[in-house]
């Protein structure tokens, strides 16, 4: 009974915000009817620059599960410590001398913990050993597990992962993992109807993983419906596709998350080095350090941290966000491996110093990067604290800025709906979970009439009462409401003069 009234007062909120009314006064009336619902909600509305002002907010210090809005907090940490132009570096190392082509020694491959190392640099750093004039290597190939290493499972959808999946975002992390810790295939039809598929790992298949194909190919026309899972079995890893894919229909790639990432980057550095027409003759194997007498042969860089964080922030991409969260994270000597929730607790404290700054309370909680952990906690105050750092820091505010897609731009179509307004002049991060209720958060910048930024923080968990939130409908309130406050301008804001006034001051400091 609960649910149907929040679906009336949902469909209420939404044909009534198309009224003339609507744009005439911007409010957040339709947040406040939600939160009468039984849902909860922290909202807040500010204007930037020379006499910004907090224009609108609704429980703007109400602490609330962010889900992947967190992936802002790793992109500013990120931005601060390394900088926009910052490449992460492979090095590739040899023992011995090479003479006439052979190595005679150990081809070691040290990943500093690089998140967006993929099939086609690898493939690429192979082709370069070749025409450097490498042809075989007389001992092992090496994969140096440096970095972060390899995290103890923290969040239960990864630790799952290990086990079964359906799905890429769960992947489990190391810092030698490849393709997102992902296995990758490609699906295309057979020659006629009726016929199975085809389907195949991309390169190639990963060491013992097998491979069940059951997809078929449909009717013209008919489009790809395909469904990938894999499973840990006695003999190791199965992946197995299901579904069909309309004769003629292009290619289609598949991605499900690999359970044992190390193992999957071993397999695709050896298959890419084998592939390039390099002979390894005593096999491949992960170590912790680099061997003995290893000395550099030269280096392979990767894309800069700008084009990872625009990966990370446009796709929403928590294995991005996680590995990045670790590689920032302070390493000890001789300490056991660092978790997730220790380094996501040493961003946020590092961090805190420049939010406190712009108005962020201390009750912030990041237990992982990503924000898949339900743990994690953020108010709509502590995001605009956070946007409101980035706008004034002229380094790094472009970056940010950049790797926030306008709606539409964005690669997930219930953004690219609403009026124009929001598809060109909003620039957003998204936040959804489904448990242990239903959250929907939305954080970024807009521009006002006459070209001044806003920002903007809106965060909707459900509740025991309310537990489920439809996202579609959900969404377009969230929308509508944003929507009239970037048509009108600043307008006036708020009576919070105290907390207008202390954002002011802090601009002119800054």
């Amino acid at each position: 009974m609960r649910r149907n009234n929040l679906r009336a007062i949902l469909a209420l909120v939404f044909v009534a915000g198309f009224g003339t009314q609507a744009f005439a006064r911007p409010t957040l009336a339709s947040l406040k009817r939600l939160s009468r619902e039984g849902l909860r909600v922290s909202a807040e509305i500010v204007s930037l620059g020379p006499g910004g002002q907090v224009l609108a907010h609704f429980h703007a210090g109400r602490a609330l599960i962010p889900a992947s809005l967190s992936k802002l907090y790793v992109a500013e940490a990120a931005l601060s410590r390394l900088g926009a132009r910052h490449r992460f570096a492979l090095r590739i190392e040899t023992t011995g001398p090479i003479v006439d082509g052979i190595l005679h020694g150990a081809l070691v491959v040290v990943d500093p913990g690089d998140p967006a190392l993929v099939n086609d640099r690898i493939a690429r750093v192979a082709r370069w050993a070749r025409i450097l004039g490498l042809r075989r290597v007389q001992g092992p190939l090496v994969l140096v597990l440096g970095g972060f290493g390899r995290p103890p499972c923290r969040l239960v959808d990864r630790c799952r992962a290990q086990a079964t999946s359906h799905h890429a975002y769960n992947a489990p992390l190391s810092s030698i993992a490849v393709n997102y810790g992902t296995y990758d295939l490609v699906a295309a039809p057979g020659p006629r109807r009726g016929a199975p598929a085809r389907v195949a790992f991309d390169p190639f298949q990963p060491g013992s993983v097998g491979l069940d194909n059951r997809a078929t190919t449909g009717a013209p026309g008919t489009g790809a419906t395909l469904a990938i899972t894999q499973k840990e079995t006695p003999t190791g890893a199965m992946v197995s596709v299901r579904g069909t894919i309309a004769w003629k229909h292009p290619p289609v790639w598949l991605y499900v998350a690999s359970p044992h990432p190390d193992q999957t980057a071993l397999a695709t550095w050896s298959g890419c080095f084998s592939r390039s027409g390099i002979a390894i003759t005593d096999g491949a194997r992960i170590e912790g350090q680099p061997p003995p007498g290893a000395r550099l042969w030269f280096k392979s860089r990767g894309v800069t941290l700008e084009t990872l964080l625009d990966r990370m922030l446009a796709y929403s991409n928590n294995f991005i966000a996680d590995e990045l969260t670790l590689d920032l994270a302070p390493k000890s000597r001789g300490a056991r491996s660092l978790t997730l929730p220790q380094a996501s607790t040493a961003l946020a404290r590092e961090l805190w110093p420049t939010l406190r700054h712009f108005g962020a309370s201390p009750r912030i909680v990041l237990r992982s990067g990503s924000g898949l952990s339900p743990q994690n906690r953020s108010s709509a105050s502590d995001l605009i604290a956070l946007l409101r750092a980035m706008y004034q820091d002229s380094m790094d505010f472009p970056a940010f800025w950049g790797a926030l897609p306008p709606p539409a731009e964005s690669p997930f179509a219930f953004l690219r709906r609403g009026q124009r307004i929001w598809r060109e002049r909003f620039f957003v991060k998204t936040g959804t979970l489904n448990a242990p209720f239903g959250v929907l958060g939305l954080a970024g910048y807009f521009r006002l009439p006459g070209g001044r930024f806003g920002a903007f923080a809106i965060l909707v968990n459900g509740s025991r009462r309310h537990p489920n939130i439809s996202i579609g409908p959900m969404m377009r309130i969230l929308r509508h409401t944003l929507e009239a406050w970037a048509s009108h301008g600043a307008g006036q804001p708020v009576a919070a003069a105290s907390r207008s006034t202390l954002l002011h001051r802090k601009d002119a400091q800054r």
